[in-house]
């Protein structure tokens, strides 16, 4: 069987009534009945990209953040207050999964969960690179033993089997991928991994007639690639596409030389598993499977969000979709050759 990603299909176009894109709705549902988002696009939780700063501003523009946890206790809770104060918003407007946080594996994991729990967090993201691993089936139950109003989403997961039994422990969300982030080097450096597009396909096999809900996490370039997982998943979480902008951590470089009218600035970009996160998280710099870049500085991380949301209200449009619900009976898609790829700009 031949596995594919986002660049080996298209989706078909089909009759619509639809007058205007703007008339798309986007909201979608991530595991809970009072948890919708308007927009189905999610921060990366990765140190490069989400803290409260980007939390707040998905937030605004109607998708999710998910705070990184490569930090103290003491400052991932002072992220996550920042992050709710931040929003300077009518309280009606904000509820329990209005931010996300991040948990690992570890046995000293339950010390930052408890702490922000405490603080008011309850949408849960244990974060490992593999999740079908017994330290994750411990977190969740762990998790499961002490609460009983989280959201735990879990994952990188990529099989049938993974979806499965990260059900059967506990899990809300599934977050699907391994190996597909522009700044991860897992399948290169380990040989392990699956096509996006059909880890998708796989997982979704499992959870389709349930309410549990998938994150595709990882392989997005374009706003297509979007609307491509969303025939699968429930939302789509995003790192390389925010890199680079104001919201993100971080500080902005100047390019060398003097010459002030070809100045350019960037950002560093790199997974969490890159030498440099590690190094900064006090873990051991060994054997890593992600790599640093630098990314052009790109502003505001609102126009970019705008861009996306555009992109896929069209999408929608040309499948005859109101909203993703419609749009998951209706999608049709199709493999593509390296011809097609070519003439489709992919």
């Amino acid at each position: 069987m031949s596995l594919i990603t986002f660049n080996d299909i298209c989706i078909d176009s089909q009759y619509s009534e639809v007058t205007h894109r703007s008339n798309v709705d986007l909201t979608t549902n991530l595991g809970s009945p009072d948890f919708n988002i308007k927009f189905p696009v999610i921060s990366a939780n990765m140190p490069d990209i989400t803290e409260h700063k980007m939390a707040i501003e998905m937030f605004l523009n109607g998708g999710l953040g998910i705070i990184h946890r490569f930090m103290s206790i003491e400052e991932n809770v002072n992220q996550f207050n920042l992050a709710i104060h931040g929003m300077n918003i009518e309280p009606t407007r904000l509820n329990k999964y209005s931010v996300g946080v991040s948990v690992g594996v570890n046995d000293s994991e339950r010390e930052r969960f408890t702490k922000l729990y405490e603080a008011g967090a309850r949408l849960f993201c244990i974060d490992i690179a593999h999740g079908h691993t017994i330290m994750m089936k411990n977190m969740i139950k762990w998790i499961k033993s002490q609460v009983s109003d989280v959201v735990i989403i879990a994952g990188n997961i990529a099989t049938k089997e993974a979806a499965e039994d990260l059900i059967e422990w506990g899990a809300t969300t599934l977050k699907a991928g391994i190996g597909p982030g522009l700044v991860c080097r897992t399948r290169s450096n380990t040989g392990v991994g699956k096509p996006q597009f059909s880890a998708l396909q796989e997982i979704y096999e499992v959870t389709k007639n349930s309410t549990i809900k998938i994150i595709s996490d990882g392989g997005i370039k374009t706003a297509g690639d979007i609307a491509k997982a969303l025939i699968y998943a429930d939302a789509v979480m995003v790192g390389a596409v925010l890199a680079g902008t104001t919201e993100t951590p971080g500080f902005v470089y100047a390019t060398e030389g003097t010459d002030l009218t070809n100045r350019t600035y960037y950002k560093s970009y790199g997974g969490s598993a890159s030498a440099e996160n590690k190094v900064k998280s006090g873990q051991v710099n060994r054997f890593v499977e992600g790599e640093m870049k630098k990314i052009p500085f790109k502003g505001h991380a609102k126009y970019l969000l705008r861009e996306i949301k555009d992109g896929l209200q069209s999408s929608l449009s040309y499948t005859g979709a109101m909203n993703l619900l419609e749009y998951k009976k209706k999608v049709k898609w199709y493999n593509i050759s390296g011809a097609g790829r070519t003439e489709s700009k992919l």
